[in-house]
């Protein structure tokens, strides 16, 4: 019988069951990262449109649509590299082990739910950078674009660390394998040292800007 969510009862009484609204929720929590990118970005809006070349240029929107593309490319790259090409993990691996057909299956639908998320972050950078373009205000630096992504991809794997590593324990880094803790822990110095690092180099940008 064929494991698709539209056609197998036994997938789809475990993904639509008591926990679904709970698990459904847990992962949207990331969305909410979307609020204040998306506020810091639109208020440079309001105020003065003067475009004269003494005006200090704005580097908070730059900053807002490259954390917003990091943090969905992020977690493209965690999606297709950790969950589809190693599989060192799923979305639910640690609730739910994917060692039959279903339980794959399962998996497979909540890796779905994931991967729209990021490409929410990733569809709305992309937007926010095609309105970007058309500014005369802002301080297009390469230095403050890669600090953003680089910043944001610390972001999407710091939250996956608090969330679904250590909160909700929905999955482990690499599931199977003694050093389970010290492959989350590994994971969260990464989360922080990649925030670190392209915060430093968002902070290099020439003080000729104003946030």
């Amino acid at each position: 019988m064929l494991l698709c969510v539209s056609c197998n009862r036994k997938v789809q009484a475990g993904i639509f069951n008591d926990d679904f609204t709970s698990n459904l929720l847990k992962i949207l929590l990331l969305v909410l990262l979307l609020v204040p990118l998306l506020y810091t970005y639109y208020k440079s809006l309001a105020g003065t449109k003067s475009t004269g070349i003494t005006a200090p240029l704005k580097i908070a929107p730059v900053v807002a649509f490259s954390l917003c593309l990091g943090i969905g490319l992020g977690g493209f790259i965690d999606g297709i590299v950790l969950h589809q090409l190693l599989q060192w993990h799923q979305m639910l691996s640690n609730k739910i082990a994917p060692v039959t057909w279903e339980s794959k299956s399962i998996n497979m639908f909540w890796d779905g739910v994931f991967e729209a998320v990021t490409w929410l972050f990733t569809f709305i950078g992309i937007l926010l950078l095609w309105q970007s373009c058309r500014r005369t205000d802002l301080h297009f630096s390469n230095q403050l674009f890669t600090g953003g992504l680089i910043a944001g991809w610390g972001v999407f794997n710091l939250m996956d660390s608090i969330f679904n590593h250590y909160l909700f324990q929905f999955h482990n880094v690499r599931e199977n394998v003694p050093q389970v803790a010290a492959w989350n822990l590994g994971f969260l110095l990464l989360a922080l040292g990649m925030i670190v690092l392209g915060g430093l180099l968002m902070i290099r940008v020439k003080r000729r800007s104003q946030i």
